[in-house]
């Protein structure tokens, strides 16, 4: 079949998206993906199982896809009705979607959606590293040290993923700090300015590379985390709204902190709508929890 996945959501959610890309490619069917970044698609240069990406940035973009396809399949967490009417403008009969399921990690969602017509399945998600970029490794990267990296931010449209306790988490560490903020996220350059860090603003594909080269990373349930997971690098994420067993990490390295709370999970991935107003599950989470899931890797 000749297929046309839709991608809507951000960073993260794209990396947790390719072992179903490369699933379907692997089951013998021809994958278009449209994104609506185009910086996402850094983390799928070389892949050899997306025949071609395309960035959609009006509705009339769309109309380059009228009858064109066999299916639309959506990534997970996409409102299925939406799904069937874009299905209809463009002359596509079969649609692959689902409303994501709770406490089911987005991979085994994606897989689920598509499940009828694979074939194969590959569990493990897929990220470009370049291979060279040894004058960036050498401008950041300490090699007689530990290299930890701390992702503060959580992109402009979700601030309340924050956590408050960087400042002070930051002072526990021994060795190379580098702090990634991305280019919505400027404004928490000033307030780091003056910690005992590297501050890291560099273009996706670089912080790709250097998060690869990293002996620990500690953030916020956010993009960059979902790069360090894919690399395989030790992690420690911190979470309040969202639910770690659908969005953490996938490898025995990676650990969630989280207050156990009643009212948490409280975040509805497809409205981007949090609970309540007070945070309480980021507020009252402690800086010494975090800093003891930490040393498991230090």
């Amino acid at each position: 079949m000749k297929i046309l996945v839709i991608h809507s959501w951000g960073l993260g959610d794209l990396i947790m998206a390719t072992p179903m890309l490369q699933s379907l490619h692997a089951s013998g069917h021809t994958v278009d993906l449209i994104l609506f970044n185009s910086a996402n698609k850094t983390v799928l240069h070389e892949n050899d199982f997306v025949h071609r990406i395309f960035w959609v940035s009006s509705k009339l973009d769309f109309l380059k896809f009228l009858w064109r396809y066999d299916a639309l399949v959506s990534t997970a967490g996409t409102n299925p009705q939406k799904v069937q009417l874009l299905a209809k403008l463009l002359g596509i009969k079969k649609v692959f979607c689902k409303v994501q399921e709770e406490d089911v990690h987005r991979i085994e969602m994606n897989l689920q959606i598509v499940n009828e017509v694979l074939k194969k399945k590959i569990t493990e998600p897929y990220i470009f590293i370049d291979s060279g970029k040894t004058a960036l490794i050498e401008k950041y990267i300490d090699k007689t040290k530990k290299n930890i990296g701390i992702c503060i931010g959580s992109g402009s449209k979700q601030k309340f993923k924050r956590w408050h306790g960087y400042k002070a988490l930051l002072k526990k560490f021994e060795g190379n700090v580098l702090v990634f903020i991305g280019p919505d996220e400027m404004e928490l350059e000033e307030a780091f300015a003056k910690e005992n860090a590297v501050i890291v603003k560099e273009p996706l594909e670089n912080t790709i590379k250097l998060i690869s080269q990293l002996d620990l990373v500690v953030g916020n349930d956010n993009g960059l985390m979902h790069i360090a997971y894919a690399a395989k690098r030790d992690t420690v994420t911190i979470y309040g709204m969202t639910n770690e067993k659908e969005t953490g990490g996938y490898y025995p390295n990676n650990e969630a902190v989280f207050l156990e709370m009643a009212c948490r999970p409280c975040f509805d991935p497809a409205t981007d709508k949090v609970g309540c107003k007070t945070l309480d599950c980021l507020k009252n989470l402690s800086v010494e929890s975090v800093w003891e899931r930490c040393q498991k890797f230090l």
